[in-house]
């Protein structure tokens, strides 16, 4: 097996279990907080935005370091830390130490920063340009399988109330993961001076700060599935959490099945159909909602978003590292990250904002789907550029 090969294969394994872990137990934190230890929906909803801004913010910090000193010791510090995450959540519970639970969701930001970063930049590495869209597909995909199982042994764990050991346990084996990552070499072979002013570097490439802003609007789209989707289908459609439950397992499974294979399909010269089309779809799966309330239809919207889900993510990241040189790629990867998390952290925010607008349903979710219909231009608009000028992108 060569080195391309074990590299993307280690990644995607622990991608798996990284994500089943928090399918399984931290997708219920929320939850937990709210229903055991009595914290308020509103300071959990604010504490858990600030401390996503911190670490959207400081993937820009990890990738300029992954840059200077090397991915692979970013990749273990950050999986350590993760684990040390979860075993902290667990023993917090056992304590009843809400000050625990808290700082164990701050380091779970910081250091879930590290590992996305660093994976990000060593599949830019190790993959040729046109090979790069297969390779974050495949780690997506196993990553989508992973989210897929986790939530249905997750709901299991929590009805049987046994949080704090199922945490603890999970953190000391997310830990233990990183003995993994001593077969990965390190794939920066070309290391840069630390300097702090190169962080904002990538920001000043015109193109990628276009490209980066359409996908900040698109992740906006994408971050209103796991809320404003779901609570206007459980509030307004009166649809039980129970099957609105199963259309995200179907979600995390149908990408993990079809990601890979859509991803063969892209190429540098098409890529941006992928973007486009991807984001319009997406969008369009949202303005099926107010049209009709019952659960198969509910399912067929899914089923919908989750086509544009797959077409999107077939191209994103691949070609936002391709505007990048060499010896930048990890800058790249993390002020790439850092728009996307934001995107997803502002999703929440902005469909709790349009449902407070006393006007009929199918105008509110027009006022979503414009966002893809904003991204997609954008993106045409560089790609329309880039026929033009070859050197927009660094291939």
């Amino acid at each position: 097996m060569n080195d391309q090969s074990r590299i993307i294969k280690i990644i995607g394994l622990v991608s798996f279990m990284r994500s089943f872990g928090y399918g399984s137990l931290w997708s219920f934190i929320v939850l937990y907080l709210n229903v055991d230890e009595k914290i308020s929906l509103s300071f959990i909803g604010f504490y858990l935005f600030i401390v996503g801004l911190i670490g959207a913010f400081s993937q820009i910090f990890f990738g300029a370091l992954t840059d200077s000193y090397g991915r692979k010791i970013f990749l273990i510090i950050g999986q350590v830390g993760q684990g040390l995450s979860f075993f902290l959540f667990g023993f917090g519970i056992f304590t009843g130490n809400i000050i625990i639970l808290l700082l164990s969701i701050f380091l779970q930001s910081i250091f879930s920063s590290m590992v996305f970063t660093s994976f990000n930049a060593i599949i830019a590495d190790i993959f040729e340009e046109e090979k790069r869209f297969r390779g974050y597909a495949f780690q997506r995909a196993l990553a989508n399988f992973g989210w897929g199982i986790g939530p249905a042994i997750g709901g299991m764990i929590y009805q049987l109330n046994d949080f704090s050991s199922s945490f603890i346990l999970l953190g000391i084996f997310l830990s233990f993961i990183s003995i993994i990552f001593r077969y990965i070499p390190e794939t920066n072979l070309k290391t840069s001076s630390f300097r702090l002013k190169d962080i904002i570097q990538p920001l000043k490439n015109r193109y990628f700060l276009i490209f980066s802003m359409a996908s900040f609007l698109t992740f906006v789209l994408m971050g209103q599935l796991t809320s404003t989707y779901s609570v206007y289908e459980n509030r307004i459609n009166n649809i039980s959490v129970f099957y609105i439950g199963l259309t995200w397992t179907m979600n995390g499974l149908l990408v993990g099945v079809f990601q890979y294979p859509s991803a063969k399909m892209v190429k540098r010269k098409n890529a941006y159909y992928f973007l486009i089309y991807g984001s319009l779809i997406y969008g369009f799966g949202y303005m099926m909602l107010p049209f009709n309330s019952s659960i198969i239809y509910l399912f067929t919207s899914m089923i919908v978003i989750t086509i544009g889900e797959i077409i999107y993510s077939s191209s994103s990241t691949a070609t936002a590292l391709n505007f990048a040189k060499e010896n930048e790629r990890g800058k790249y990867a993390g002020s790439f990250g850092f728009f996307t998390s934001i995107g997803r952290y502002m999703g929440p925010f902005y469909g709790g904002l349009i449902f407070l607008i006393p006007l009929n349903y199918m105008f509110r979710w027009s006022l979503i789907f414009i966002l893809a219909v904003i991204s997609s231009s954008l993106y045409l608009y560089i790609f329309l550029k880039n026929n033009h000028n070859k050197k927009i992108f660094n291939m």
